[in-house]
């Protein structure tokens, strides 16, 4: 039960957190103008003795610049456009009631100390799906302050709160994993709640197109011929309608064992609906890895890189350089050793002369066939018998 007790607590903490404080005029009592926060709207004693001319907003920007929206001839309500309003707003109206004009200003005010309101609020798309926002704690937020996020669309209804808080009780982040209700335009608010007292709330208005991440690039494949490579590769998915139009694509080829200083350009692919690029690249083919992010040709976003995709050998392959100069360097060593070599043979035969053979007296020959030498040699033996 007092875990009950407790969760209904929290909702109604929630529920009662959502809602900007009015604004009541203190001025003429026939006009009893009332400004609702949550729609930008003002009302009044709406009758057939009160005419109202015009309405203007003055609004200040996060620049320090002041911003003036003005509704002429309204009927019992002037409804702005979305409002920024956490830097406070100047409401004026001007009427006639029982034909004597009437001037009423009113100040919206951000209560709380100045310092307890969320800082840094920033949303962003991701993932095609999910939208995550983040913040932080304001310098002077009590020890039990929590914050809560709320969504309205550009006409002040109110969309959605923060389904899945981040940082603990305190809340300093949402998560939204259901985009079906989010618009082009939404106005985000985070208000904060403490038992201290009024907390200062923190607003601003999206462009939910704008604010989106885009995915890397998916499906990237590369196939190659004798002589070319094609890398190819799917648009990626996107929360907001993107044609193939809406993108362009920037692709990184580099070779695995690239020498510093060495990289390659990075080529920049229009967008087209077949999404490919073709290069030249001859076998024997080095290893080369491949990447390729997207871009938005209006907003000039990009996304991350996509994972690496590796072609070609998947040995380092050795650089002409150094081939070069490897065959450079044996053929001079041969030279080298060959000239020695000539160069010895020089010497030992000018040490060792060659020993000349015995000459054939008979017929004068260096070159003696044993056969007749020894038919010499019987016959000198028998005549000296």
């Amino acid at each position: 039960a007092l875990q009950c007790q407790a969760l209904l607590c929290a909702a109604l903490l929630q529920a009662s957190s959502s809602e900007l404080p009015a604004l009541t005029s203190g001025g003429a009592l026939a006009l009893n103008v009332t400004f609702d926060p949550g729609t930008w709207t003002l009302t009044w004693n709406c009758g057939g003795h009160v005419t109202v001319k015009s309405c203007t907003a003055l609004t200040t920007k996060r620049d320090g610049k002041l911003s003036r929206q003005k509704i002429l001839d309204p009927v019992c309500r002037c409804q702005f456009k979305p409002l920024t309003l956490h830097l406070g707003v100047m409401l004026e109206v001007n009427a006639t009631v029982n034909h004597m004009p009437v001037h009423e200003k009113l100040t919206y005010v951000n209560r709380g100390p100045e310092g307890s309101a969320a800082q840094n609020l920033t949303c962003f798309i991701h993932e095609a799906r999910v939208m995550t926002c983040t913040w932080e704690v304001g310098p002077a937020a009590p020890a039990d302050i929590q914050y809560f996020l709320h969504i309205r669309n550009s006409t002040g209804h109110m969309l959605t709160a923060c389904p899945t808080y981040l940082g603990g009780h305190v809340h300093t982040g949402c998560r939204l994993e259901d985009l079906t209700l989010l618009q082009r335009h939404v106005h985000v608010t985070v208000t904060g709640s403490s038992q201290t007292g009024d907390i200062m709330f923190y607003d601003i208005m999206l462009n939910t197109k704008l604010i989106e991440r885009l995915s890397p690039p998916g499906n990237i494949t590369v196939a190659c011929n004798s002589s070319h490579c094609v890398v190819s590769w799917s648009q990626p998915q996107t929360w907001s309608h993107m044609s193939f139009s809406d993108f362009w694509y920037e692709v990184d080829i580099q070779r695995q064992d690239a020498e510093p200083g060495s990289a390659n350009p990075k080529v920049h692919i229009s967008s087209e609906e077949e999404n490919r690029y073709e290069f030249p690249s001859p076998e024997p083919r080095p290893g080369h890895v491949v990447r390729v992010r997207a871009g938005d040709v209006r907003s000039k976003r990009w996304s991350a890189w996509s994972p690496c995709v590796a072609f070609g050998s998947e040995e380092h392959g050795v650089p002409r350089l150094h081939v070069y100069l490897t065959v450079v360097t044996v053929t001079l060593l041969c030279a080298l050793g060959l000239g020695l070599a000539c160069k010895r043979f020089v010497r030992i035969q000018k040490l060792f002369p060659q020993i000349p053979e015995i000459k054939d007296k008979v017929t004068d020959n260096d070159r003696v066939n044993p056969e007749t030498l020894r038919k010499d040699l019987l016959l000198q033996t028998d005549e000296s018998n």
